[in-house]
């Protein structure tokens, strides 16, 4: 590592430790939502009116519920409270997170960053979409749930990008500027979902979906043998890296922990990355906007 990337991850260490480092806000219409969504006795009616404030989020939350993965019917939903309701206030949620973290994303240039943010946007809306169908398929987990874990699993790579603009000959270094973010992310990502107040589940995607060799624990502190959302993520992050590289299958992801967890053998890896293609290509293109 040179000495820019030293200095950079030196002052990133102290800050970690200090609990000095200056973690972004969730945004503010995000965290509206997630507010409001807290409140046992909420109605949708009420959720529908946080989120027509603002326009932009309308008419995306529309698009999403009357994708080819929400809406089987084909009748098409045109207000919010029939949406909202249709998809649940969890997924509604997930939604709204992901298209304030795409505004955030796209609120200014990054430069030289610039497609590496965007790789890292699309990267992330493939794995939210693989995590929601390994969800349904192979475990009881709510794929609303593993839908929001999968476009938050990369939350701390954001971070430390907007972070590296303060240390622009970073970048000039591909190998260290790599490097920084493979060792730092996870924790960096950690950390900000703590602050923004996700569950601890999430926090543990964040923190752990890069451990292939990871071993879950139950409540009790003893092993966990059922597959857990980190172990829904973890696949669909390979999943999705697989597909970006225009790669197939790798038959050594079988004896990956978290596929032995969730079950997943060669066959089902084909049916979930072939055949949930339209569904995946659905998600991604209503999150997309």
């Amino acid at each position: 590592m040179n000495s820019i990337g030293f200095e950079f991850v030196q002052s990133l260490s102290e800050e970690l430790s200090k609990g000095t480092v200056k973690l972004p806000s969730l945004p503010d219409i995000a965290l509206k939502i997630k507010n409001i969504l807290e409140d046992p006795d909420v109605s949708a009616k009420q959720v529908a009116r946080v989120i027509g404030s603002e326009a932009t989020f309308t008419a995306r939350l529309l698009k999403v519920a009357n994708s080819a993965a929400l809406n089987s019917s084909g009748t098409t939903i045109k207000d919010i409270p029939t949406a909202i309701t249709r998809m649940g206030f969890k997924m509604a949620h997930s939604i709204a997170v992901a298209i304030a973290m795409d505004q955030v994303l796209n609120s200014h240039s990054m430069g030289k960053l610039d497609k590496y943010f965007k790789d890292l946007w699309r990267h992330s809306l493939n794995v939210a979409a693989f995590s929601c169908v390994v969800a349904r398929k192979r475990t009881k987990i709510k794929p609303d749930e593993a839908l929001i874990a999968g476009v938050l699993h990369d939350v701390g790579k954001i971070y430390l990008l907007a972070r590296m603009e303060e240390y622009p000959e970073l970048t000039e270094d591909l190998q260290t500027f790599e490097a920084v973010i493979a060792e730092w992310h996870t924790g960096v990502g950690a950390a900000i979902l703590e602050a923004w107040r996700f569950s601890e589940d999430l926090v543990l995607v964040a923190d752990e979906h890069e451990m292939l060799d990871r071993v879950p624990t139950n409540d009790q502190g003893g092993i966990r043998f059922e597959a857990d959302l980190t172990d829904v993520v973890q696949a669909a992050n390979l999943f999705a890296h697989a597909i970006e590289q225009g790669n197939e299958m790798d038959p050594e992801w079988t004896e990956i922990e978290s596929f032995k967890r969730l079950k997943l053998d060669e066959e089902l890896i084909h049916e979930i990355m072939v055949q949930s293609k339209e569904e995946i290509d659905s998600i991604v293109s209503a999150l997309q906007g």
